[in-house]
């Protein structure tokens, strides 16, 4: 997983930027695009493992984590809009 993707990662990392002369909204953009690539990557690896899964008949491997999967796409919409 990376790191980005941590709660308390990116609290610290925007105090870091903002301790260190960026503004609090230029520090929040940049962390937002890092954890935007970075959910966006691991979403699509969760649902390659899922269709590899299924394409490989290996039907006991997986379970699928709707609620999880709605999540990080709503996640996702939101960072979509704010990152405009």
């Amino acid at each position: 997983m990376a790191k980005i993707l941590e709660a308390d990662f990116r609290k610290e990392l925007y105090k870091n930027l903002v301790d260190a002369g960026y503004d609090k909204a230029e520090a929040q953009k940049i962390i937002g695009n890092k954890y935007s690539v970075a959910l966006k990557e691991s979403l699509v690896s969760n649902l390659n493992e899922l269709a590899n899964a299924i394409q490989e008949e290996r039907y006991e491997d997986f379970s699928i984590d709707a609620e999880h999967i709605n999540a990080t796409i709503d996640e996702l919409k939101k960072l979509k809009e704010l990152l405009k």
